[in-house]
């Protein structure tokens, strides 16, 4: 009996630690896995993640970030959610006046309301989690942000942009699934 205690206890602790406590704060137990995934790199080779095949990618970059956009579009977009996950040139300094600034964005222009919102660490750096709701064309939509510091000069932004107000939990934590396999290369 102690035994099948113990190893239950260092089963529930190996499960949390490998979710991030952004991904505690939706509940996300169960991490979401796919197949059939294809290996896509950045256009200027600063990371790589597994997104599945049969979804629509596309790449972007200019002299000061480098972006890709994904999105499952065999599903309506009230079934799917759109990914964008993104280097960036420049300075983040998670603090008050960041947290401050990302809310008011979100608020002006976005016209959306502010949900829930914290720091913390992800992917093994400093982090910053903000997500919020509202409505556009009659569709309720939320907006998951996730900042990343990198390095000094250099940082990550992975959106997520949920349409719909079904399965909104179970598909952040999905985004938290695909963005968890980005790998950083530089």
């Amino acid at each position: 009996m102690k035994y099948t205690f113990s190893l239950l206890l260092l089963t529930l602790l190996l499960v949390a630690c490998e979710t991030s406590k952004f991904e505690r704060e939706f509940e996300c137990d169960t991490p979401s896995s796919y197949t059939q995934t294809k290996n896509y790199k950045d256009v200027l080779g600063h990371f790589e993640v597994d997104i599945p095949s049969s979804w629509k990618t596309e790449l972007y970059y200019d002299e000061y970030q480098s972006a890709l956009y994904t999105a499952d579009t065999t599903k309506t977009l009230r079934e799917t959610f759109i990914l964008d996950m993104a280097w960036r040139q420049g300075e983040l300094v998670l603090n008050k006046d960041f947290e401050i600034r990302v809310a008011q964005n979100a608020e002006r222009n976005l016209k959306l309301v502010p949900v829930k919102s914290g720091f913390g660490e992800y992917l093994g750096n400093p982090a910053y989690y903000h997500i919020a709701t509202g409505k556009g064309d009659d569709l309720n939509w939320h907006y998951l942000e996730v900042y990343v510091q990198h390095k000094v000069d250099e940082y990550y932004v992975f959106t997520s942009k949920i349409y719909g107000d079904e399965y909104v939990s179970e598909r952040i934590c999905a985004s938290f699934s695909i963005f968890n396999k980005l790998a950083f290369l530089d």
